[in-house]
């Protein structure tokens, strides 16, 4: 690779970046200055929700034309053979004359396209997260150097169009989390081992009520059939397909050794309940959990029940459940905690 296209290169990096959103028109900088003759481009990403191709960006190109090469043009043989293809093709690269296609001849020509090269966008062999087409004025404005480079840019682009991936988490959970969306689609996120909790249909219950909360996360603990887990809920806006909710999850050590009943106690301290109406929900009586708040005070090293209620929130030693003390309303009420 040339001095240019590794410049090229380096300045599409820095614009997909490990940020939510992508600059475009940096990227697309990027691609003019390694293909100067390049006048119309588009990047799609698959969503599994309306199971088709939607634009990501684009430049240089027309509503009609753009829709045509985003929903229709994956569907004909010509869009078949890219898919099947491991490599980029150009224009002319087809077994059957592209120019004499339809598409050519009614979209592409007339408005003044005489060289194309398209790209899917995959992760492995196989899985297209998206396409990308280039569009020149000139015939023979792409060549062989300059699908070798769209292969290599590729690679980038499929991560960052790939609806399963956010790259936030990599900032904010370590390795020994799994995750997945749970909302829009049951999914794992790219990168991660698949959340072990996602097809319990309570914990897909608790993040659709989560969604409709507005908070943005909230941590937890879930019971399994191998022991309870870590959870926090994330809401995300700012993802590729418009957001959703992911669930990452990991066991649950307890160092501090917490019961289920402190559990049950400290859930009721961050829904701000009193004594007494803790002890209503539970239906014991007030003297056993004040024997409770005085052991959870002393396990987490706190002097007041606000202080312990501030500990149990932000290392979520709370379980939700559908009503009463554990009703996420409750639990997370005022507080909108930023995540990323």
């Amino acid at each position: 690779m040339d001095t240019t296209r590794v410049a090229s290169a380096l300045r599409i990096g820095a614009a997909l970046g490990s940020a939510a959103d992508v600059e475009w028109d940096e990227v697309f900088a990027g691609l003019r200055q390694a293909v100067p003759l390049m006048c119309a481009v588009q990047v799609t990403g698959w969503d599994p929700v309306a199971r088709r191709f939607v634009v990501m960006a684009e430049h240089g190109y027309h509503r009609t034309i753009s829709r045509e090469l985003a929903h229709e043009l994956p569907r004909t043989k010509w869009g078949g053979q890219l898919f099947d293809s491991p490599v980029p093709l150009l224009m002319d690269d087809m077994p059957h004359n592209f120019r004499d296609s339809p598409h050519y001849q009614e979209q592409l020509r007339p408005a003044g396209f005489e060289d194309g090269l398209s790209a899917t966008l995959k992760l492995g062999p196989r899985q297209v997260v998206g396409v990308l087409h280039l569009n020149a004025p000139e015939r023979s404005a792409f060549d062989e150097r300059t699908r070798r480079f769209v292969a290599e840019v590729g690679t980038f682009l499929a991560r960052r169009v790939d609806p399963l991936h956010h790259p936030r988490l990599d900032a904010w959970f370590g390795p020994e989390w799994t995750a997945s969306w749970v909302l829009p689609v049951q999914a794992p996120v790219t990168g991660r081992s698949p959340a072990p909790l996602t097809h319990d249909p309570g914990l897909r219950a608790l993040a659709e009520r989560f969604a409709a909360l507005g908070v943005r996360t909230v941590p937890f603990l879930w019971p399994a059939e191998d022991g309870w887990h870590r959870v926090r809920l994330l809401r995300v806006t700012d993802g590729p397909r418009g957001g959703g909710v992911i669930a990452a999850c990991t066991a649950f050590e307890n160092t501090a050794n917490l019961t289920a009943r402190e559990l049950d106690i400290a859930t009721g301290l961050v829904a701000g309940l009193s004594n007494q109406a803790i002890a209503e929900a539970l239906v014991v009586s007030r003297r056993t959990v004040e024997t409770y708040v005085e052991r959870l005070l002393t396990k987490l090293d706190c002097q007041s029940r606000g202080e312990a209620a501030g500990v149990a929130a932000r290392a979520g030693f709370i379980r939700p459940s559908p009503s009463g003390p554990g009703d996420l309303a409750r639990l997370t009420r005022g507080a909108d905690p930023y995540w990323g």
